[in-house]
């Protein structure tokens, strides 16, 4: 960018010095316009990008089906993913992408679509009794089998500790509610991980939780919209 302008400069300078006929000053007034242009498209990537268009319950009001808003954040995927199928507890939410992943009581235990995906994930206790008497702390093994690289896959082993926290209001897309701060740690002898959920209490239903998919594919945070 200085090095086109350092030469623009010089060709205007050049200009000023010939004769000032109709061609000359043609050329140093496109000359101008085109150092102008530069600097106003300068000036305009060094302002801030419009935020992207606010997700409203008006917008999705039409929407009957469980749906969810999913962040991967490793991957940058910030995208909405709809019920496609139901087996049992488990649930498995597609987006417009082709990436999915599946729940089971809130419980991420698969991913596809995102790269390193987890190929599945499991934990020793039943997952609809990980926040029954929720003053009590509960211990358990997680297991998680996901793809390291390409053709590779490894199994991992965790011992976690799930722990209740302060009660709490959340806003999910212009709807608020009033929840318990869960914080679940896991831990084995070469990583440790927290992942965290927003309960209601009375039905069990977990409204946001931020959950560990692995080292590389790091965290997804999961905001139910429609449960």
């Amino acid at each position: 960018m200085r090095r086109l302008t350092s030469i623009l400069l010089i060709l205007l300078t050049a200009v000023a010095c010939g004769s000032d006929n109709n061609d000359t000053a043609g050329l140093k007034d496109a000359l101008m316009s085109t150092m102008k242009a530069r600097q106003e498209a300068k000036k305009a990537e060094a302002q801030p990008k419009a935020p992207p268009v606010a997700l409203t319950r008006a917008a999705i009001a039409h929407i009957k089906k469980p749906l969810l808003r999913i962040s991967a954040q490793a991957s940058g995927v910030n995208t909405l993913f709809a019920l496609v199928a139901e087996n049992g507890d488990y649930r498995t939410y597609l987006n417009n992408h082709k990436m999915s992943v599946t729940y089971n009581q809130g419980i991420i235990t698969a991913t596809r679509g995102f790269g390193l995906d987890l190929l599945s994930q499991g934990i020793s206790i039943k997952p609809e009794e990980i926040f029954a008497d929720p003053d009590t702390p509960k211990f358990y093994t997680r297991t998680q089998q996901q793809l390291v690289n390409i053709k590779t896959k490894a199994e991992l082993n965790y011992n976690c500790i799930l722990e209740k926290g302060d009660v709490e209001d959340i806003t999910i897309v212009e709807i608020t509610y009033n929840v318990s701060k869960f914080t679940e740690i896991c831990r084995n002898e070469e990583r440790a991980f927290s992942n965290f959920y927003w309960v209601d209490e009375d039905t069990k239903q977990i409204w946001k939780s931020a959950q560990s998919i692995g080292e590389q594919a790091g965290f997804f945070i999961t905001e139910v919209l429609v449960p």
